[in-house]
């Protein structure tokens, strides 16, 4: 691979920004919305009373419009709890799997080079292909025993690079964030989209780190090959994981270096539902203030 760049293309740092836009526009029009909608309730000191009197306000003294803003926001937000309460659930079962499975004595030369790093890992005592990045504020690199035992040390090292730059990167935090964001603001199809494509470049970008780290492609092009064969790995959703939907783009790019990929930013049936919605609510509110 001649050329080793690890920054994001241009058009995928555009799309961040346009999703980064759109939730500040987005949370702007819900939120200029409701306080537009409770400016005539007088709240009191009865705090329960005027939860009453601000839900009944919304709800039945304003026109089916805005009503339609209202759905959108209640939509949004039990969308965020049903996120949180997954969250907590996942993280709980995630701890009592790694309790239950977690091999503190394996380990090898090359796990105990990236240890005196600081570098925090968790090896389970799994018969099964196990490679990814755990942990939204201190990640940790999770390997498997038959990924310790499996690969040889080079195999093993380009693995660890791979996970090292999601590692550094916080990717666990990034595709949780945006993730829910997609999930709260789903009447936007477009994001779902945006979010994907942005997955396809973290990975992209994990082996070209690994590469460039390694000296040479090889190492981590026998890994790909070998997970390929192997219908044995795991994933978790609060996860950055070494095999996921990006793996043709990945082998393309070992395959074809100096080929530019053309990977799909968008759907143009999603981005014109996200258009036409987005149209809808900045009218919305716009006659709704006047």
């Amino acid at each position: 691979m001649k050329q080793l760049t690890l920054r994001l293309p241009l058009q995928t740092r555009f799309a961040l920004i346009a999703v980064g836009i759109t939730f500040a526009l987005v949370t702007g029009m819900l939120g200029i919305n409701i306080l537009h909608q409770i400016q005539d309730v007088s709240l009191n000191t009865n705090l329960f009373k005027a939860f009453l009197d601000v839900t009944t306000d919304v709800l039945t003294n304003h026109f089916i419009w805005e009503l339609v803003l209202n759905a959108l926001l209640i939509f949004s937000v039990a969308i965020f709890c049903k996120n949180v309460i997954r969250q907590v659930k996942e993280y709980r079962n995630w701890n009592q799997y790694v309790d239950a499975y977690s091999d503190l004595k394996k380990s090898n030369l090359v796990i105990t080079k990236f240890k005196l790093e600081k570098i925090r890992f968790i090896i389970l005592d799994e018969p099964q292909m196990i490679a990814m990045t755990v942990g939204f504020f201190r990640p940790k690199i999770v390997l498997s025993s038959f990924v310790v035992e499996h690969f040889n040390e080079k195999e093993l090292e380009a693995i660890i690079y791979h996970e090292l730059y999601h590692y550094k990167s916080r990717h666990p935090l990034q595709l949780l964030l945006l993730n829910v964001l997609a999930e709260c603001f789903a009447f936007l199809p477009v994001l779902k989209e945006l979010v994907k494509h942005y997955e396809v470049w973290m990975e992209l970008l994990a082996d070209r780190y690994s590469i460039k780290r390694m000296g040479s492609d090889a190492p981590i092009s026998h890994v790909l090959l070998a997970v390929i064969k192997s219908e044995k790995f795991e994933s978790q959703n609060f996860s950055v994981h070494f095999a996921n939907e990006a793996i043709n783009y990945r082998l393309k790019q070992l395959i074809e270096p100096d080929h530019r990929l053309k990977i799909p930013l968008f759907n143009w049936k999603e981005m014109t539902i996200s258009l036409f919605m987005l149209q809808i609510m900045l009218i919305i509110v716009v006659f709704s203030c006047m």
